[in-house]
């Protein structure tokens, strides 16, 4: 049984390796622009001022048109109403706002504490029963809240459904309360229910901001770093391809073989990306210019892998025009190697040996199709339709050749199947634990993939597994999120409450309600995975960009880590 099994495995190597057989090096010889000097820094200048304005005509009902959405009427006045209500002084200005007979539910009962770790507790629940609340009351119980935020989620008649955040010292508030307002100008509360709320309460911060104290003292951090992209926007012409939206993602590793982590920031075109190198005492030396990768193209994504099984981490960043690689020499500098230019517009890498031959692979996701020589993002190249869109750019599969040379063997291996999805972020995890690794992607606009390996070939089975995520997706990761043994798929989602609002009045279907949803965590299960983002209360982590697994309190529990955020116009309280 045993030689046969082995048998089996050499033939399965052996078909695998006839597949991928005289396959040639892509990269090409190049030379990135570096910063010319490390004292060249930014002058200070006083804030520039746009001299032209340009009036901007969409076609868009203007904020008061509410014939089509007779919702958002609701919805204006609601916050509206609601915004003052929360800043009221006295009761006889709360009275104002109420409505004969006004009924309430508690806002925050006080029940019991459950401990979470350290000296962290929750309380959680519904509101309980309504009862006649005096203006007095009411207002006892909304400033006991501290400051709070209101956002419509949906809107139901004379209802409206709100997400509902406070914070307070030691305290953070949030809820789902339910709304209903009279048909009279102005509008008055009927009734306020709190369908459920969640209050985490600890005795100090989780976290410092150590940001300054690591990485501070470098020159260039003030004049670089601090500053933001409507900053440079104003200084760096459009041949420096600068964006505006951002997508600089960083790389962690240890660089110089000291035992300590490193770190590797990408940045916008025509300024440097920067190498801070952990020192003993905790701070972090900027040294991109001395080891050789202070680079100017606007670049995406970097990794710090061992390419070349040498014992030390090479660097692989994305930049802009093409995939850039270069090799550690001895922890002491990098040497770019060469790049591949089959891959504009990345945005994002990820690595593994896919076909088990002993090195790693770079997989690269290509959002758009790229830009026209007048025409820059999705004004060049629009997502249609934008809820499964397949017009985005290709994705790359790079095989590991050996002494740094790379090939493009997406096709070869089974990996164009539903490949120009405005792909954001993909991760690798051998999920049907058959020894090779299988690649999720999340993609913007649309269905997600989910490739099974077999052999180093693949198949798209999201949609048989369950976890296409018809939605906004931003990232991806795997996690054991319930100790089951078995790898779960986090997906970082837009959340967007007037996406919610919207989409609630029309009759939209399923797939596009599902778009401003948030975050989806997909747990596995014996016939494929199973949606459990609602019952886990992980939906709602703003504009995400990036969700990951992290065990943040050492408990043996995968706790959930969302950057997010967004650029919005004055009514913040709609993203």
């Amino acid at each position: 049984m045993r030689g046969s099994f082995q048998a089996v495995l050499s033939l399965l190597f052996v078909s695998t390796s006839c597949l991928l057989a005289d396959l040639n090096n892509e990269l090409i010889p190049l030379t990135l622009k570096q910063m010319a000097r490390s004292d060249r820094l930014p002058e200070s200048a006083e804030e520039a001022t746009l001299l032209t304005e340009l009036a901007l005509d969409l076609g868009l009902p203007n904020s008061e048109a509410s014939e089509g959405w007779p919702g958002e009427a609701l919805s204006r006045i609601a916050l509206s109403r609601l915004a003052s209500l929360s800043n009221s002084k006295t009761a006889k200005e709360i009275q104002s706002f109420l409505a004969e007979g006004f009924v309430s539910t508690s806002l925050e009962p006080d029940k019991p504490a459950d401990p979470l770790w350290d000296d962290i507790t929750r309380r959680s629940g519904e509101g309980g029963i309504q009862t006649p609340t005096n203006p007095e009351a009411l207002l006892e119980k909304i400033k006991a809240l501290g400051k709070i935020k209101f956002k419509v989620i949906r809107v139901e008649n004379r209802t409206t459904h709100i997400h509902v955040e406070a914070d307070r010292a030691g305290a953070e508030y949030s809820a789902t309360w339910l709304t209903s307002w009279t048909n009279t100008k102005p509008a008055k509360l009927t009734n306020l229910r709190v369908k459920n709320f969640k209050t985490i309460i600890s005795e100090g911060p989780w976290f410092h901001d150590a940001t300054n104290t690591v990485i501070g003292r470098n020159p260039r951090f003030e004049p670089q770093v601090l500053h933001g992209i409507d900053y440079w926007a104003r200084r760096i012409t459009r041949i420096g391809d600068l964006s505006l939206t951002g997508h600089h993602g960083l790389a962690v590793g240890d660089a110089n073989g000291d035992g300590l982590e490193d770190l590797y920031v990408c940045d916008g075109g025509s300024l440097p990306n920067q190498l801070y190198l952990q020192q003993a005492d905790g701070t972090a030396k900027e040294v991109a210019l001395d080891w050789g990768v202070a680079w100017l193209e606007d670049s995406r994504s970097a990794l710090f892998v061992d390419l070349d099984n040498d014992g030390d981490q090479d660097l692989v960043v994305a930049t802009i025009a093409m995939i850039t690689f270069a090799e550690n020499l001895n922890n002491q500098a990098f040497k770019l190697r060469g790049g591949f230019p089959g891959a504009p517009y990345p945005f994002s890498l990820s690595a593994a040996d896919f076909d088990l031959d002993g090195d790693l692979d770079i997989y690269t996701c290509i959002y758009g199709a790229g830009d026209q020589p007048k025409k820059r993002g999705f004004e060049a190249s629009s997502p249609t339709p934008f809820n499964d869109a397949e017009n985005g750019g290709r994705n790359v599969l790079l095989s590991n050749l050996g002494g740094f040379q790379f090939t493009d063997v997406t096709e070869k291996v089974g990996l164009d199947q539903n490949n120009t999805r405005w792909s954001f972020s993909a991760s690798w995890e051998d999920y049907d634990r058959d020894g090779d690794p299988d690649l999720y992607v999340a993609n913007d606009f649309g269905r997600n993939c989910l490739y099974q390996n077999n052999n180093g070939q693949f198949s798209n089975i999201a949609k048989k597994a369950g976890v296409e995520d018809m939605a906004a997706g931003m990232s991806v990761s795997w996690g054991d999120s319930n100790r089951d043994g078995a790898p779960d798929l986090l997906i970082g989602n837009m959340f967007s409450s007037a996406g919610q609002r919207v989409s609630f009045q029309r009759d939209y279907k399923a797939g596009k309600k599902r778009m401003a949803r948030g975050n989806t965590l997909l747990t596995a299960s014996k016939d494929g995975f199973e949606d459990a983002s609602i019952a886990s209360g992980i939906t709602n982590g703003g504009w995400a960009w990036s969700s990951g697994f992290a065990d943040l309190n050492n408990d043996g529990w995968q706790d959930l880590v969302v950057a997010n955020g967004y650029l919005s116009n004055s009514r913040d309280h709609d993203l």
